[in-house]
């Protein structure tokens, strides 16, 4: 029962940490964006 707890508190730890990570990255800074990058021209000459 005490490694179902130990294994809970580690997993939402885990995720805490990966929010952070990411947010840091920049990853949520502008979410409108990706609708808009379908009708960006990225083709070369």
């Amino acid at each position: 029962m005490i490694c179902f707890l130990i294994s809970t508190i580690l997993m939402g730890l885990a995720g805490i940490a990966i929010y952070f990570y990411y947010s840091r990255q920049g990853q949520f800074e502008d979410p409108e964006d990706v609708k808009y990058q379908l009708f960006r021209d990225d083709e070369g000459p």
